[in-house]
């Protein structure tokens, strides 16, 4: 290398020292050095770098923005602009709520803010577990909203929590009983509710005539049905008793949907205790009027109470489950438990682990939310009120049913509900039904004992807690009387012209000019009330 080249390798070489610093130190006796590049270089190098966090920077936030606005360009429409074909379709039923008279006895209508609970953001949480055990973090307010909820129950119904204990995850109260049998049975093991056709409930346990198991209660556990007396249409308790004691239940079912008469929890609990069986009272249809003390109480007796939520007490769809804790009386100490010797009520962990994980998932935090705030209504007295309206209400149109010379199961009520016997008229609950639809009445048909003791489908349950809820008092039930009465005169004459089968009578319904004046009349009527939760 010639000197030139030399010279300027080394003046290049100061040069470059020249523009950083050299730190010099020694590592095991050897000398080491590092250059570091001077100020002016970090600056540069600094700028370069701010410029191009600038330019990300905004791009990011350009980025963001449009990332928003996709969001809420799907989030935040409403259902008339998101889904055009269900909100016709929930207009229509608006309207068929608003224009009709709703008589079904397990029906009601819910205030606003049980609605904004249930179409509100608590529905995003998963929160499967307990409060304060839950499988999912992020659950601390929704830990709040249960616990109140449980709480607000016991207060409803006037329940020492010492003493009992309440879960309120229950999608229903079929889905409530069934976790009942599931944490306190094994497969097989017996149980005993009324029969289907005599008011019962099929989540009690019901085979068809051919033997066909209809419910989960009668797939997996053994049933045996306990039935009315034919002529009288109360239970028959010396026959009830009798099965009992042969059949041993584990467990012994009170309650139905379609007995119109109180429930005599005190004979229950004597024959649950003879047979050892554990007595459960399904209050889902008479809860409302329980928690108001329009009905006698099965706290007092039973050791399990279940119920939905949405009926008489006017909260949203589901279940819940009352049970016993702590110490047992004494007298009962061995018989409630098939004579294990414990004094302790031990239902409490069965049960909510039969509730999750057993059967369910998640709970539905929307649901509870909706709940706690009807159960907070039910422990008002505006509330008993409404439950003795419910109440007059139902004694009034079975007087004016009798005065028609209609005929009634029992003869009367006792509660919310009257279940009509259309035998005299000659009429099938079926064909009385499809008729009150057409007229925008809507009841249910339901099975009903003759003479014999034969079960005939010559019935209709009628229930006035939803048209109360609207407004209506003992009048307005008259009127409705003589449109129910005009609804079976039209029933009896298209039978006479076509037929009680299906398709005749379904051939004379269409378009029958008396079908179209009752409907007419009773828009009219029905639209001169109130809907509770939304303007119409």
């Amino acid at each position: 290398m010639d000197k030139q080249t030399k010279e300027n390798g080394k003046e290049g070489g100061e040069s470059a020292d020249e523009e950083r610093d050299v730190e010099e130190f020694r590592i095991l006796g050897h000398s080491m050095c590092i250059k570091r590049k001077r100020d002016t270089d970090a600056t540069s190098s600094s700028s370069s770098s701010k410029s191009f966090r600038a330019t990300s920077s905004n791009e990011n936030l350009l980025g963001l923005e449009s990332r928003r606005n996709a969001v809420r360009a799907w989030g935040n429409q409403g259902l008339q602009a998101a889904d055009p074909d269900i909100f016709e379709i929930m207009e229509k039923e608006k309207q068929r709520q608003y224009k009709g008279i709703e008589l079904i006895a397990s029906e009601n209508f819910v205030c606003k803010a049980v609605m904004e609970a249930l179409g509100s953001h608590l529905t995003n949480k998963y929160s499967e577990g307990a409060p304060g055990a839950r499988y999912y973090g992020g659950n601390q307010f929704i830990d709040e909203i249960e616990t109140l909820c449980c709480k607000r129950a016991l207060t409803a119904f006037g329940l020492d929590p010492e003493n009992w204990g309440v879960n309120v995850q229950p999608y229903s109260c079929t889905s409530a009983n069934f976790a009942v049998y599931t944490g306190l049975l094994l497969p097989g093991d017996r149980i005993m509710g009324l029969d289907t056709p005599s008011g019962g409930n099929t989540s009690h346990g019901y085979y068809l005539p051919n033997g066909r198991r209809v419910s989960g209660a009668s797939i997996f556990f053994e049933s045996l049905s306990y039935k009315v007396d034919p002529q009288t249409g109360y239970v028959d308790f010396d026959k009830l008793e009798e099965r009992a004691l042969d059949f041993r239940p584990k467990i012994l079912i009170c309650g139905g949907s379609s007995y119109p008469r109180e429930w005599d929890y005190a004979k229950f609990r004597q024959i649950a205790d003879k047979c050892g069986a554990v007595l459960l009272c399904d209050m889902a249809q008479i809860s409302g009027l329980i928690a108001a003390k329009e009905c006698t109480s099965p706290f007092d007796y039973c050791d399990i109470v279940t119920s939905t939520t949405h009926k008489s007490l006017r909260g949203p769809r589901g279940g819940i489950i009352f049970y016993r804790k702590g110490s047992k009386p004494r007298k009962r100490g061995l018989l409630l438990n098939q004579g294990d010797g414990s004094d302790k009520y031990d239902f409490e962990e069965k049960i909510n682990f039969a509730v999750f994980p057993a059967l369910q998932g998640g709970p539905h935090n929307n649901h509870i939310a909706a709940l706690a705030i009807a159960l907070k209504q039910v422990a008002t007295p505006d509330y008993k009120a409404y439950m003795q309206q419910v109440k007059r209400n139902a004694q009034a149109l079975a007087a004016a049913l009798l005065r028609r010379n209609c005929r009634l199961v029992t003869g009367g009520t006792d509660n919310h509900m009257i279940l009509w016997d259309l035998r005299n008229l000659g009429l099938t609950g079926k064909n009385f039904e499809k008729v009150c639809e057409l007229c925008h009445i809507t009841l249910n048909k339901v099975m009903v004992f003759d003479d014999n003791g034969s079960i005939t489908p010559g019935g209709v349950r009628i229930g006035t807690p939803a048209m109360t809820s609207r407004g209506c008092i003992e009048s307005d039930f008259d009127t409705m009387a003589d449109f129910l009465l005009k609804a079976a005169q039209i029933t009896n004459s298209i039978q006479r012209e076509h037929g009680k089968l299906a398709k005749g009578f379904l051939k004379g319904v269409e378009n029958n000019k008396d079908v179209i004046e009752l409907r007419t009349r009773v828009e009219n009527f029905a639209s001169l009330f109130a809907m509770p939760g939304f303007e119409v």
